[in-house]
């Protein structure tokens, strides 16, 4: 007898109806009590291990041991994270396989922040940071990032204070002694003379720090040193504020015009590391986690590298900034809070995953308590010798607040666009009327960005 389809189909009909029976017959693997959910795989690795921990001994595994939860550590993809993330806190039933623990970063926690305070799907944390005694072990700053009207939704998993690291070397053979420099007035006159005597001697294009002429980072280290946010935990606009306009003008003139002193890095990766190596760019402001991207991939600069801290504006400001950060969130409809709490401690006090997230990647934590370390207190022959943990941890202890809202990229965005255009202006030699225009943007802008904010309010 024949198949009237023909042989191939017949063939495919048959593995078709085996898949189907071993998929059926397959048992799927029973929950983990705890399944914590990352998007950067340095972390992954941190909390569960890779091909080279021997068995048992990664952080998940000594977890499960101590506390009797088995747990499952899942890597995805950022973008992936938060919109399944956010599909589950949207619905009505509670999700069979929704996590007890997420990590998320800093540019991606403001959409969850759009909800009134009781409606935000992570879970307060002010009870369990008061009650475990961890909130006096945290750089308190640290913790407005994770707050709406001053509820407490993450634990930080680092701290992430700004300097700026130089190359020592050029510096010196410029004669220009730049850790001298105190404001920020006298850093851009330090660095004209540098900028001048590389000039003299067949550099042109060595500029003399990395300042970004399209986008807002830098300008927002410098606001953060201000303390003034862009728009606070509580949705209040200080774009405005004359410190605004005053800095805007000022970077302004270190980006355009005769007085230039900062180049834009190159796009794409890590290149800007070879920028930072090659002398092109003989400064750069560097949270800790770029500090090490630099030690990892500008290796020929190595041993004339220095860190300083921020010059400030006037008295009062903070010699430093955050930039980047992670949190660790429970979900409000979490089987086991206190479970999931008690976690999160675990992988973030483990002085073993600490001392390797300092030495392999300079993430400094959040809690002060593991700082006295010797991993933080060894000489650095990368920054020739300079012991950097020590440096990062003195800024880390005058951190300024920083929020993140919904509407903070937008900020962020129009802030941009002004500091291009003021850049421009300065290049067209158009000084005298400058900050009556950066003013009026700024005006324009606050009001574009309090349209929005009661667009996209939840509240009546």
């Amino acid at each position: 007898m024949s198949f009237h389809l023909g042989k191939p189909i017949l063939v495919l009909m048959a593995v078709a109806l085996v898949s189907g029976a071993v998929v059926l017959a397959r048992r799927s693997s029973p929950r983990a009590d705890l399944v914590v959910w990352v998007f950067a795989e340095a972390h992954a690795v941190s909390y569960r291990g890779d091909a080279k921990t021997p068995p048992g001994t990664a952080l998940a595994d000594r977890y499960s041991a101590q506390a009797g939860n088995s747990v499952d550590v899942k890597l995805i993809n950022i973008n992936a994270l938060t919109l399944r993330l956010a599909s589950l806190f949207d619905r009505r039933e509670v999700d069979p396989n929704q996590p007890d623990v997420v990590e998320i970063e800093t540019n991606y926690i403001a959409r969850f922040f759009r909800p009134p305070v009781d409606e935000v799907g992570f879970m307060p944390l002010d009870g369990f940071l008061d009650r475990s005694g961890w909130r006096s072990k945290l750089v308190e700053a640290r913790l407005a990032t994770w707050s709406k009207n001053g509820v407490v939704f993450g634990v930080p998993h680092d701290v992430h204070p700004v300097g700026i690291v130089y190359r020592k070397d050029l510096y010196d053979q410029a004669g220009v002694d730049l850790a001298s420099a105190k404001t920020w007035l006298e850093l851009h006159e330090k660095c004209l003379a540098f900028r001048r005597y590389w000039r003299e001697h067949g550099y042109p294009n060595r500029f003399a720090i990395e300042m970004p002429s399209a986008n807002a980072d830098v300008l927002n280290v410098m606001l953060q040193q201000r303390h003034v946010n862009p728009v606070d935990d509580r949705d209040q606009i200080y774009l405005t504020d004359p410190r605004v306009a005053e800095t805007i003008e000022f970077y302004a003139k270190l980006i355009a015009g005769p007085t230039r002193v900062g180049g834009d890095p190159t796009p794409g990766g890590t290149r800007w590391t070879q920028d930072f190596a090659n002398g092109d760019l003989a400064a750069m402001v560097c949270p800790d986690w770029r500090a090490g991207y630099l030690r990892r991939y500008a290796t020929s600069a190595a041993g004339s590298v220095a860190i300083m801290p921020l010059p400030v504006f006037e008295p009062g400001d903070a010699p430093t900034a955050s930039w980047g950060g992670t949190m660790a969130g429970i979900p409000k409809r979490c089987k086991d809070p206190e479970a999931s709490w008690k976690l999160i401690t675990y992988l973030y006090s483990s002085r073993e995953a600490i001392r390797s997230r300092w030495t392999e990647m300079m993430v400094l934590p959040p809690n002060m308590d593991v700082w006295d370390d010797p991993a933080f207190h060894q000489p650095d022959p990368f920054f020739g010798g300079q012991k950097s943990g020590e440096a990062y941890i003195e800024l880390a202890r005058q951190m300024p607040r920083r929020y993140v809202t919904p509407f903070t990229p937008m900020a962020n965005a129009l802030l941009a666009g002004i500091v291009s255009s003021a850049g421009r202006r300065v290049d067209a030699g158009d000084t005298v009327t400058l900050r009556a225009e950066i003013e009026r943007w700024l005006r324009e802008a606050e009001a574009d960005l309090k349209r929005r904010i009661e667009f996209g309010k939840f509240e009546d």
